[in-house]
């Protein structure tokens, strides 16, 4: 099983947490590195893949707000992909 683990403290900018998940989950290089993109490398896969995303500690209302746009992708993706799977941590 593939995990990515999403601390969203730990990244400053959206580009970061694209360029963290196509690393971690070897995405193809040609991964568009947005959120329309990442769903349709979700949907596409067949790998057994976790993700977690944790909004501990985050104070930048602009990337929670992205964060919370990424998840609504990722649930959308899971929905139609019994291979991915989803953990929020919104603490």
């Amino acid at each position: 099983m593939r995990i990515a683990a999403i601390k969203g403290a730990d990244f400053k900018n959206r580009e970061q947490i694209h360029e963290y998940l196509a690393g971690i989950l070897e995405f193809p290089p040609y991964y568009g590195k947005n959120l329309s993109a990442l769903y349709d490398v979700l949907t596409e896969t067949d790998l057994k893949t976790q993700i977690r995303i944790d909004y501990e500690n985050m104070l930048d209302q602009e990337m929670i707000e992205y964060l919370d746009r990424m998840v609504q992708v990722i649930t959308d993706a899971a929905a139609g992909n019994p291979d991915l799977e989803l953990i929020v941590n919104r603490a």
